[in-house]
């Protein structure tokens, strides 16, 4: 279900309306710049949930934040997500709600394989996705 773009490839016009996330493997420093940071927003949801009720309202927490942003923002910065403890698949999160609001996402790791990584193997919050199980668009 996943693909994979080249930068040089991409048409943002060819992706409106799609209804999933766009995964920037790769940015400039302008996109960098633009960007909207949630990790400070999303714990700010997060702190209104009980702890041992964290994992099971992680998805409506991001989907408060992304209501709250504009039309197809770019998010950077939301490393909550994958605090071990919470035990949520961070990729099916996005694309359930980019299913209600557009947004793009800075990945904050890396892509070989046609996988996605986040963190480094030997770490609690290491994770790998395989691109392929998820409806999404990866620019490389």
């Amino acid at each position: 279900m996943g693909v994979i773009i080249r930068a040089r490839d991409y048409l943002p016009e060819k992706q409106a309306g799609m209804l999933k996330p766009i995964i920037f493997c790769v940015s400039s420093n302008e996109m960098v710049e633009k960007s909207v940071s949630i990790n400070k927003m999303l714990a700010e949801e997060l702190i209104k949930v009980r702890r041992n009720r964290r994992t099971v309202q992680m998805e409506r927490c991001f989907n408060q934040v992304i209501l709250g942003l504009p039309d197809g923002a770019v998010i950077k910065d939301f490393d909550v997500l994958f605090n071990p403890d919470y035990q949520v698949d961070v990729l099916k999160i996005f694309v359930t709600v980019c299913k209600q609001k557009t947004f793009s996402v800075l990945w904050p790791g890396r892509l070989e394989d046609g996988k996605l990584f986040y963190a480094e193997d030997g770490f609690p919050d290491y994770k790998v996705y395989n691109i392929g199980d998820y409806d999404i668009t990866c620019i490389v």
